[in-house]
């Protein structure tokens, strides 16, 4: 059996989450959708062996079901919501240098120097000691502006640790955003 150092284990995380050679690259992958979608799955996991335990009497089946469709709803939304906005994307972040590229194509180049500022909308429970209590907590997301007031979107299924995309836009002012609920839709 093959053991593994810190530093090898690190680079292997790295680059599972888009780091690559100094550049940071992002996108819709499978992985990121189970992660952003993990806090839902163990609720789904507990609620399932809670109903087992007691033997799915029908007045708790009303009861988690009700509270289930309650909070799956809107996730499904913002996680229909937030692919929609980033699928068919790559984002790639190195240097100075911010490229957006399509699947049809279409490639743009901005330096950080034609960024006005990024808003980074994120619910407080998933700062450092914060307690997250719902699932749509999970989704967070950031605006870029640009200085010709252009905008990009780059969701937390792209990359679940957005606060570390946004710290790498060196000299970009930053804003933050606190929200339960963040729907591109509200800025």
């Amino acid at each position: 059996m093959k053991h593994y150092g810190k530093s090898q284990i690190l680079k292997t995380l790295l680059n599972q989450d888009g780091i690559r050679g100094g550049k940071m690259i992002l996108r819709i992958s499978a992985y990121n959708q189970l992660r952003v979608l993990s806090f839902h799955l163990i609720g789904t996991i507990f609620m399932l062996v809670a109903l087992y335990l007691l033997k799915f009497n029908i007045d708790f089946v009303v009861v988690f079901g009700g509270m289930y469709v309650l909070l799956t709803l809107p996730l499904l939304y913002l996680h229909i919501e937030y692919y929609i906005a980033n699928r068919k994307q790559v984002i790639t972040i190195e240097d100075d240098e911010f490229t957006i590229s399509t699947q049809n194509g279409y490639t743009h180049k901005f330096k950080f120097t034609e960024l006005s500022n990024v808003i980074l909308y994120k619910s407080a429970s998933l700062d450092k000691g914060g307690i997250q209590i719902t699932p749509i907590e999970s989704y967070h997301y950031a605006r870029i502006i640009t200085k010709s007031e252009r905008q990009i979107i780059i969701t937390c299924l792209m990359s679940p640790k957005l606060e570390e995309v946004v710290n790498e836009l060196k000299g970009v002012q930053k804003k933050r955003k606190k929200r339960l609920f963040c729907t591109l839709l509200w800025k």
